[in-house]
């Protein structure tokens, strides 16, 4: 019997800020064959594409940026109070900036101007990344009970779900994304399993069973293989672990970090002899290499704990 909570259904800071466009990535809207549905999408579509060419010159800022683009913002709503286009425009500023209270405000003049369903996914985006967790759910319950294929507004529910401690709910989100998803997102994998993991040991086979789901789909991806290892190793599944990181060890010709994670999870394990070997191996491995490669600050440190692991498994 298959997984229930994988079972596919048909129906932050960074240096660089992206403005709203990003929206537009997740503005698939339900077509129900109901002509009010579909005025809505072509309405909401047309919004956000005016509030697109309303922010200029381009759109991806710098941190240090954001402020001048409020106020040249600003200056454009003085001319136009009446325009939603631009209060959306401001208030997505605004959330890249961090001034929750503003950014709110100005959804709000926008929704008084043009009520839209995608105001609410903004607003709930920005709610989660404020850690107003209960009022993101409640404004992306009530997004997604008009607009239950929003890829990135589940993805968004799915992480405020998370970090209200309902994992199962939202791995439900996760798992209806991952179905609707158009495009390669192993960050969807990941997220889903780190969620299933942080609730303890009911749900790691879960979390293991949907990075495989991914890796099969996606191909071996390091970052899921890797998510695997720490969740089979926190449960002390250290042989499906083992078999696991050799498989990835098999098909890198480097194998030094390969053969330290190895010996680190001996250690674990409590086979002592064999993380010395692993730990060795490792060790040797880095004597091939070429003085510029061995010598970089990441492979000293890598040889400083490498020998400080095996002084310290000393027979």
């Amino acid at each position: 019997m298959g997984s229930p909570f994988f079972v596919s259904r048909s129906s932050s800071s960074s240096s660089l800020v992206v403005l709203p466009g990003d929206l537009l990535r997740g503005a698939e809207f339900e077509d129900e064959g109901r002509g009010r549905r579909r005025g809505r999408k072509r309405a909401a579509v047309g919004l956000i594409a005016v509030a697109l060419s309303a922010i200029s010159p381009l759109p991806l800022y710098a941190h240090g940026d954001v402020h001048g683009q409020i106020v040249e913002m600003s200056q454009r709503i003085e001319k136009d109070r009446k325009n939603p286009e631009l209060y959306l425009s401001r208030a997505e500023l605004y959330r890249t900036h961090q001034e929750w209270d503003a950014a709110n405000a100005d959804y709000d003049r926008a929704f008084a101007l043009k009520p839209l369903d995608v105001i609410d996914f903004a607003r709930g985006r920005m709610f989660l990344e404020a850690n107003w967790l209960l009022s993101a759910k409640i404004t992306l319950d009530r997004f997604l009970s008009r607009q239950s294929n929003h890829v990135e507004a589940l993805v968004t529910r799915a992480r405020t779900l998370t970090k209200l401690e309902m994992r199962l709910e939202g791995t439900k989100d996760y798992t209806r994304a991952i179905s609707l998803c158009t495009e390669q997102r192993p960050e969807l994998y990941y997220e889903r399993a780190q969620s299933l993991a942080g609730g303890g040991n009911t749900y790691a086979k879960e979390a293991v069973r949907g990075l495989d789901e991914g890796i099969k789909k996606l191909g071996p991806l390091v970052t899921l293989e890797l998510c695997a290892v720490d969740i089979e190793v926190k449960n002390k599944q250290y042989d499906a672990a083992l078999a696991r990181l050799d498989t990835m060890a098999s098909k890198s010709p480097r194998k030094e970090t390969w053969l330290a994670r190895r010996g680190d999870i001996l250690v674990q394990a409590g086979k002592n002899d064999e993380a010395r070997k692993a730990f060795q191996g490792a060790l040797d491995a880095m004597e091939t290499l070429p003085p510029a490669r061995r010598n970089v600050p990441a492979m000293l440190e890598l040889q400083a704990r490498l020998r400080d692991q095996l002084s310290k498994l000393k027979p």
